[in-house]
């Protein structure tokens, strides 16, 4: 009976961690708003499109607290807003292309391995949770299952030994 309740408990662990990662990266919806896009679009450090001028101002509303408080985000989509004005550039911007945002890169071989592997490793976009993080979580909810399993093996394995004798 042992055998088969570590088979169980394996396989109802692997379903359970696969449901987790899987939940955690679901695919995002292709339509996005423009004011996320522009915040994806500044996360590198730079905005690289042109957005119609009511984009940078909802952006600017929607910025998170950390992110107005402790970064340059706010100036930043500022001055791209009054490039654009001043310009006259028509938007660059499409809603219907992908969610991907990584238009500013263009994937070629001139960046070095190390550099390559840590933006494949790294987020996407500022709305994404790192894969470092969720190979994290998910080796955390191994190692908890894990431990709850040996205990209950041990509460298990104490019931069927005979009460020890006076």
């Amino acid at each position: 009976m042992r055998p088969r309740f570590v088979k169980s408990l394996a396989a109802l662990i692997f379903c359970a961690s696969a449901l987790v990662l899987g939940v955690a990266a679901a695919p995002a919806s292709a339509a996005i708003p423009c004011w996320k896009a522009l915040i994806n679009d500044w996360y590198d450090g730079r905005i690289d499109q042109t957005y119609p001028a009511s984009c940078y101002t909802e952006a600017i509303q929607h910025l998170p607290q950390d992110v107005d408080t402790y970064s340059s985000a706010k100036d930043d989509i500022q001055r791209a807003l009054l490039a654009t004005l001043h310009h006259g550039e028509p938007p660059t911007y499409d809603p219907n292309a992908a969610s991907d945002s990584s238009s500013g890169s263009s994937g070629g071989g001139s960046h070095g391995f190390l550099y390559r592997t840590i933006q494949w490793l790294g987020p996407s976009n500022a709305g994404s949770i790192p894969l470092p993080l969720l190979i994290l979580a998910g080796v955390a909810f191994l190692l908890l299952a894990a431990a709850g399993g040996s205990f209950i093996s041990r509460r298990l394995n104490e019931r069927r030994l005979p009460p020890p004798q006076p």
